[in-house]
């Protein structure tokens, strides 16, 4: 397992409870998620193929932005708005070159050399594999938290870093995000799936998931 938490100056100072037994079974919600998501994409992607979840991170938001700045330049992006118990934003994006990647190996078809301008049906592809991979979360962490929650369909977004900024703007976020990578084996695609909760959200994901010991996160 690897699990990360990330700190900077705006969050260093703050006393953030994160007890190892919380980690574990967040951890092992996202694993489930993607288990689950497994068979549904290997009918999808068309070949014999294993999905791993393969870190676990907390971070701020300015770190996340500088990762993306440095590893993501050219991205695919696509959000997702979720409400009910608990409230915030998910971003799942790609390597642009990932994303024209799985284009090649869902559609069969050759795309045109250098070409990045993507259609409605190679959008419309990538958005049904983020449904795939966001459904099989939404599952897992509802089953184990019994939590009553629902998101937006996805949708694409042409500037990631833009959005996060807004976001932040826009909504009293918590003040760690819950990063995810998961791992396509077979085809060395990663996978980017960011939680961005609001305040409060993560301490009820934590008190449903261990509700015998766990701290305050605010």
């Amino acid at each position: 397992m690897q699990v990360a938490i990330e700190q900077d100056e705006s969050t260093v100072h703050n006393q953030i409870y994160l007890l190892p037994q919380e980690i574990e079974k967040l951890y092992e919600a996202a694993q489930t998620g993607a288990t689950d998501a497994l068979n549904s994409l290997r009918d999808f992607l068309g070949i014999q193929t294993d999905i791993h979840l393969n870190c676990l991170s907390f971070m701020p938001l300015p770190i996340l932005i500088d990762r993306i700045r440095l590893y993501y330049p050219e991205h695919v992006a696509f959000h997702l708005r979720f409400a009910g118990e608990i409230s915030g934003e998910i971003y799942t994006f790609f390597q642009e070159k990932d994303a024209l990647a799985l284009i090649h190996q869902l559609m069969g078809t050759r795309r045109l050399k250098n070409s990045k301008i993507m259609n409605r049906v190679e959008v419309s592809v990538l958005t049904e594999l983020v449904n795939i991979i966001s459904n099989s979360f939404w599952r897992s962490l509802t089953e184990k938290a019994t939590l009553n929650w629902w998101f937006t369909p996805p949708c694409r977004i042409s500037n990631l870093e833009r959005v996060l900024n807004y976001s932040a703007k826009v909504y009293n976020l918590d003040h760690l995000l819950v990063h995810y990578e998961y791992l396509i084996i077979n085809l060395e695609i990663r996978i980017q799936l960011i939680m961005l909760p609001t305040k409060s959200t993560m301490k009820k994901i934590l008190t449903k998931l261990n509700p015998v010991a766990s701290p305050d996160v605010e």
